[in-house]
């Protein structure tokens, strides 16, 4: 049993996948098991029931609070946050996560991620393109998200997730504070599995969430790079898929870029309108 570790699913409307990710969770034996619903629609609450009776409600506030609500729930010393659209693939992932936390001297670790299907659609494709080339490379890290990762809970307790952020960028910011303050944290030699997004308009509302994140990372960080950085991402992925020879991904990337700098752009907009009422 994986006694120290509470498993966090922070969830919206997730029926499609959540019972493939919750299985792999309860396979990996943990501790406990949190669900966190954001005002779901759908039969997710039903489907977290089969798994935990702990299941808790974000109340719109967004996924900071979730996140949050979890870990402030929680009883073990380690917050496992799962994905519902991601699968556990053995059943000691887990252990051998905090394993490497450890032995490293880390605070927190991330999984690599893959998407194991064969018939994935061209978005799809793109995205594990992204994972296997830029992110599933072991080693300490500036930032890292909340996929598949593993979080020391006092380190939530003491520095939590800023609630300024109601969608994205809100493990960013935390892993930047953290960072600042001297903790260590990085990716793991474990792999996990993650569904991507399966179509070119729900990769595209995946990308503008994310650029209405980013636009409150600004806000509050004075960070006025995060403004152009969108173009870096065609830049660095022009430069990738030749190098890899994969130039049917380029554009797969043009499109991220235009896509997250419209939110960021309409999320400044948002956030500016919203002070002046």
């Amino acid at each position: 049993m994986t006694n120290r570790i509470t498993v966090v699913v922070c969830v919206k409307n997730g029926e499609k996948t959540l019972d493939r990710a919750l299985k792999s969770v309860i396979e990996n034996k943990p501790f406990e098991v949190i669900v966190v619903d954001g005002n779901s629609s759908d039969q997710t609450i039903d489907i977290a029931k089969k798994y935990t009776d702990k299941i808790y409600f974000d109340e719109g506030k967004g996924l900071a609070t979730a996140r949050q609500v979890g870990a402030d729930n929680a009883h073990g010393d380690y917050i496992a946050y799962i994905d519902s659209d991601t699968e556990l693939p053995h059943h000691n992932i887990l252990e051998l996560m905090l394993e490497e936390l450890n032995n490293n001297k880390w605070v927190a670790i991330h999984a690599q991620l893959i998407d194991p299907r064969d018939d994935k659609v061209y978005w799809e494709q793109g995205e594990d393109f992204y994972w296997r080339s830029r992110f599933n490379v072991p080693g300490e890290r500036k930032w890292m998200g909340t996929i598949v990762c593993l979080i020391r809970r006092d380190i939530i307790l003491k520095y939590k997730f800023d609630t300024f952020f109601i969608g994205a960028a809100e493990d960013s910011d935390f892993y930047h504070r953290i960072g600042k303050k001297g903790y260590k944290f990085g990716i793991s030699n474990t792999t996990a599995y993650h569904y991507h997004r399966a179509s070119f308009k729900q990769f595209c509302k995946q990308r503008f969430w994310y650029g209405k994140g980013n636009a409150r990372a600004l806000m509050k960080h004075k960070a006025i790079t995060l403004l152009i950085s969108p173009f870096g991402i065609t830049l660095y992925g022009v430069w990738l898929c030749m190098n890899k020879r994969q130039i049917k991904y380029i554009p797969f990337y043009m499109v991220w870029t235009v896509v997250l700098f419209s939110g960021t752009v309409i999320g400044l907009i948002e956030i500016l309108l919203r002070h002046n009422n």
